[in-house]
């Protein structure tokens, strides 16, 4: 990788649907100069894939919380984590360090389907929850 290959990246990183001749024009290279290079970038697994960015608001997502959870001695981690991290309201499950063992990053429509929520991953272990007020 070199110098054009970061800039390529983080110009997709801001907006990727930037289109190939934009980029180029930051970098002084053609349209299909920056094809070959972005698709070097996703052979080599640099560019693992590209995301979709939602307005929650507009979906009726108003409870965004962080979940951690520390998981019951009955239960291994690698299980609660297979269990949790498919579920249609986590939009991230990481394995962390620490007195937790989980932290999940969910959204509800409303503090019931939080509170729902909550009582399902209880059977994993001891949830410790923050309601995100603003990002």
């Amino acid at each position: 990788m070199d110098d054009i290959d970061f800039k390529i990246i983080e110009l997709l990183r801001k907006n990727a649907r930037e289109s190939f001749a934009a980029i180029g024009k930051s970098v002084d290279l053609s349209a299909p100069a920056i094809g070959k290079r972005v698709k070097n970038l996703e052979d080599k697994g640099i560019i693992k894939g590209y995301s979709l960015k939602l307005n929650h608001d507009k979906l009726g997502i108003n409870t965004r919380a962080y979940i951690n959870l520390k998981i019951h001695q009955s239960s291994t981690v690698k299980t609660a984590y297979n269990q949790i991290v498919h579920l249609k309201e986590v939009q991230r499950c990481d394995r962390i360090t620490g007195y937790d063992s989980l932290c999940i990053l969910a959204f509800f429509k409303n503090n019931k389907e939080l509170i729902t929520f909550i009582e399902r991953v209880s059977q994993y272990g001891v949830p410790n929850t923050s309601i995100i007020l603003e990002s």
